[in-house]
């Protein structure tokens, strides 16, 4: 997956110091063009890009991301069910009228609710890598996208955590390094408890910690 490679947090540091650092991810055109899921997935990544950026980007910025996401969804559309189209077309909408309301968590929302709608219109099957990962991704972005509005969600918030340990519940029992699934666990753990604190501080740190953990999945299952 495509993006900026966090420099990863003390806990994790001190969990996994063996690891080697994670190299960026380059997928490969001719790979897309070839591979459904890899199509799906890369024009998933635009929609990270502006829900990463959303909160701090100008707005000219921000309408170059939007513009990428939307020329990435329309080039899978063909790929796609019918559900999922629906589905991407309404996440467009609500980010066209974000945008036009310089609303910037409705821009971060829809920008990820587009993002995960592509991640679940893959094979799951032959997902690489597995949707579970790039849904921690969504969790995680989601969660942060919330932790820096003006107005804080806790329970949507709430919200995002359990769904990150859904999928931390289908993906654990594949991970085979004690490490990487003991600091998983404990960055779960801080998403949860920056909720009961309603800690904005702490809750940014969780979520920082848990995307760069992300990245150490997709490299690890990707070793598997």
């Amino acid at each position: 997956m495509n993006r900026f490679i966090r420099t990863l947090p003390i806990l994790f540091l001190n969990g996994c110091q063996q690891q080697a650092a994670i190299p960026e991810r380059n997928e490969s055109r001719t790979e897309a063009a070839a591979n459904p899921n890899a199509a799906i997935n890369a024009a998933a990544e635009p929609f990270e890009a502006l829900t990463e950026q959303a909160a701090t980007a100008d707005w000219p910025k921000i309408d170059q991301l939007a513009a990428d996401a939307k020329a990435a969804a329309d080039s899978v559309r063909t790929r796609l069910g019918s559900a999922s189209g629906s589905r991407l077309d309404t996440h467009l909408t609500a980010l066209a009228t974000a945008r036009k309301a310089q609303d910037r968590l409705g821009t971060a929302l829809a920008a990820v609710e587009g993002y995960r709608t592509l991640i679940e219109a893959q094979d799951p099957a032959t997902a690489r890598p597995p949707i579970p990962v790039s849904l921690l991704d969504y969790s995680g972005f989601r969660y942060d996208a919330l932790a820096h509005s003006q107005a804080v969600d806790w329970q949507e918030m709430a919200k995002s955590a359990a769904f990150a340990r859904a999928q931390w519940a289908a993906l654990k029992p594949t991970i085979k390094s004690a490490a990487t699934v003991g600091v998983v666990d404990s960055a779960l753990e801080a998403m949860d408890e920056a909720v009961k604190r309603k800690d904005i501080t702490f809750a940014q740190k969780a979520a920082a910690t848990e995307l760069a953990l992300v990245d150490l999945l997709e490299e690890q299952v990707a070793a598997q």
